[in-house]
């Protein structure tokens, strides 16, 4: 073999060796990291099913699930991927009141054309409480999944020990806290949370917010709510827990040390297992909050990896993986067909509730500041019923505090 020729072999040897690694590179799956909380209400086992089945069903695009925490350390390490400019996330499970910051900030990619390409059907077939939220100024950030709505849970046994209806007005719970109050047990546990406040000012006709969207945190009805629990803590009826404090009243529920608690359905998922008594669940009295969470894209994705996380969050939400998630989770389905397909778990007191109560619910306004007021109101809320500084001047206090953010 003359040596032009074995140069030219070779030479095609490279090139086609190189070509082969450019195919083979072009073919490898696009990783997709998908953080989510989930796995704090007992959801890993199903996220990581659809995960698995996810990258089983293209070849496209490869999920790996990530659970940095709850939704509070969530917004710590997102914040700080963020600001440190380096890697993050493909996909990200945040609250409601940390997803407005974000997006009217900038940290959060806009999806519109992407939601556009969805078939008109598909999109219609979200609900409009859940879907509504994910829009901020005309343009969508935010891709619904897991939500919720408050519902008042109570002990079937303790009520019916003592004659009592299930709490559909604040009457009857402020009836129920007390008569099933005793020396080993309080009637009630109530959660110093933004959420559950601005949802019990909005059920008494009120709001949290005034016509200009700034915060009205001392009006009659938000003082009232804030009195309830004040009196029923005051008068020992009442147990006062802190988010920090969540597993202690997981305990408290669980053992019977109280028998009325407000909290989103999602909670539920957490204690089932435990309990050893019947369940009953009604909605909160009158017009509440829809909560919980969306899926995000942070700034910083390209535009392939923004295809990959919408089409997983596409794959999470079809109709049948929705009714798999509401009923591994109690998540609420996001899809109105998805509503049809959970069968006789559509009867279950908890999601039974949280539906009727997502019938009547509103969504807190898209606004920058809205989750900083959340905590200035929460910590004068706790500084109320734990501190016992009077009712009336904790809200004021905590509505010069918000008055002063910018």
């Amino acid at each position: 073999m003359n040596s032009a020729l074995k140069f030219s072999l070779v030479a095609a040897a490279v090139s086609l060796a190189a070509l082969g690694a450019v195919t083979s590179s072009a073919a490898a799956p696009i990783p997709i990291t998908f953080w989510h909380y989930v796995g704090q209400e007992s959801g890993s086992k199903i996220i990581a099913d659809f995960a698995r089945e996810f990258n089983a069903s293209q070849a496209q695009y490869a999920v790996k699930v990530v659970e940095p925490g709850d939704f509070k350390t969530m917004q710590i390490k997102l914040q700080a991927a963020l600001a440190s400019k380096g890697e993050v996330p493909n996909l990200v499970q945040i609250d409601n009141g940390f997803f407005t910051h974000l997006a009217v900030g900038g940290g959060l990619n806009d999806l519109t054309s992407n939601v556009k390409a969805l078939p008109k059907a598909t999109l219609e077939d979200y609900d409009p409480t859940f879907w509504e939220y994910g829009d901020v100024a005309g343009k969508r950030y935010g891709l619904p999944w897991a939500g919720s709505t408050l519902v008042q849970f109570y002990n079937v046994d303790a009520f019916k020990q003592k004659g009592l209806l299930p709490p559909r007005t604040w009457d009857d719970y402020t009836k129920a806290a007390k008569a099933l109050t005793s020396r080993s047990a309080k009637g009630a546990i109530f959660f110093t949370d933004g959420w559950v406040f601005a949802s019990m000012v909005s059920s008494r006709g009120g709001d949290i917010l005034d016509a200009q969207k700034r915060p009205d945190f001392d009006s009659d009805k938000a003082v009232q709510s804030l009195q309830m629990m004040y009196d029923l803590s005051k008068g020992g009826q009442a147990i006062v827990r802190s988010f920090s404090e969540a597993n202690f009243a997981v305990i408290d529920w669980v053992r019977t040390k109280a028998f009325l608690v407000t909290l989103p359905t999602s909670a539920y998922s957490v204690v089932k297992g435990s309990i050893s008594f019947q369940v009953g669940a009604v909605p909160m009295p009158g017009k509440t909050l829809a909560g919980e969470s969306q899926l995000v894209i942070p700034r910083g994705n390209s535009a392939d990896e923004t295809a990959g996380a919408v089409a997983f969050w596409s794959y999470l939400t079809r109709p049948e993986n929705t009714a798999r998630f509401a009923k591994a989770t109690y998540y609420l389905p996001v899809r109105q067909s998805a509503k049809k397909l959970l069968g006789d778990f559509a009867g279950d007191p908890v999601m039974k509730a949280g539906l009727e109560a997502l019938d009547n619910a509103y969504n807190p306004p898209r606004l920058n500041l809205y989750n900083d007021w959340r905590g200035v109101l929460e910590a004068q809320l706790e500084r109320s019923l734990k501190g016992g500084v009077d009712p009336k001047a904790a809200l004021v206090e905590a509505q010069r505090q918000a008055l002063l953010l910018k």
